[in-house]
């Protein structure tokens, strides 16, 4: 009787892809197996306090048995039409390698290793892929992929409802600039609840309020305006960095927050207030300055 043996890479390949899975599905994301094999083995549907997201990650995993101990990590041959592919996709896409024995694996991004025109005009029909051993794949870099596939995300749809809403506006279509305006107040309140600016029932959170105050105090009494713009900037970029995995802004979506949080939070009369003490701080330290000249004079 003819007995069926499995391959030993059919072994090796099913272990990495159930680790992998494995790391995802500890922080609740929903992944699932990707059984036509076009080069990615998952597609992970990230999920944010038990909310689907609309960003979404896909995952390639290549397993391997050769000693990951020391030394340089294994590279990955793959197709250059398909690294285009992924350079192109508004989607995150990563490589995972695997250490099946040590149950450890490292991570890269193809998209940010290779230039569109080189792979458009590579004559060679693949390219290597290497890993650094910094890029460890676990469980806070699940994280920090999440929440940065989830910013990427948040800032296309913001470059694309913006770019329809000056075409609108050129155009004069009323309804499309109302709609596209909704389209943006919607993305930035919910990326603002999203990353504890803003609470779920409206208005900024406690938080944030802090960390804007903080970063007021720091500025010192320069011009008002300047200060309080300088303020609200960096508490939006530490908010992000602090809940989000460590992760930055880009500059679309930084500027959105920005303009549309700053004259929420510095309303007129509080600029006005803020101006008051100011002049204020300004005229005690001209009278404590003109006493200390009248002194060494005396």
């Amino acid at each position: 009787m003819k007995v069926t043996r499995r391959p030993a890479q059919h072994r090796i390949a099913s272990l990495a892809v159930a680790a992998v899975r494995r790391e995802w599905n500890l922080q609740g994301h929903a992944v699932d197996e990707i059984h036509e094999d076009y080069g990615e083995d998952l597609l992970v549907q990230i999920c944010h306090e038990g909310r689907m997201d609309p960003a979404r990650v896909w995952v390639q995993v290549k397993g391997t048995e050769k000693n990951c101990s020391g030394g340089t990590l294994p590279s990955v041959r793959v197709k250059a039409d398909q690294v285009l592919r992924w350079a192109r996709t508004a989607d995150l896409v990563i490589v995972v390698l695997w250490d099946v024995k040590n149950e450890r694996g490292w991570f890269t991004v193809p998209q940010a290793q290779f230039d569109h025109i080189d792979l458009s005009n590579r004559t060679s029909r693949s390219v290597s892929l290497t890993f650094s051993r910094d890029a460890v794949f676990d469980q806070d870099v699940v994280a920090e992929l999440c929440w940065a596939a989830r910013i990427e995300h948040a800032n296309r749809a913001l470059v694309y409802a913006r770019s329809n809403l000056a075409e609108d506006q050129e155009m004069e279509l009323d309804a499309n600039v109302r709609f596209h305006k909704g389209v943006i107040a919607s993305l930035i309140f919910d990326f603002g609840v999203a990353i504890k600016a803003v609470r779920p029932s409206g208005g900024f959170t406690e938080e944030f309020s802090q960390e804007i105050f903080a970063q007021f105090v720091q500025e010192g009494p320069k011009d008002v305006e300047e200060t309080t713009k300088q303020a609200m900037m960096l508490a939006v970029l530490e908010t992000i960095r602090r809940n989000c995995a460590e992760n930055g802004a880009p500059l679309a979506l930084l500027k959105e927050l920005c303009a549309t949080f700053y004259p929420l939070y510095f309303t007129p009369e509080l600029l006005a207030n803020l101006n008051t003490a100011r002049i204020a701080f300004l005229g005690k330290q001209s009278d404590a300055l003109e006493g200390r000249c009248r002194g060494e004079k005396e």
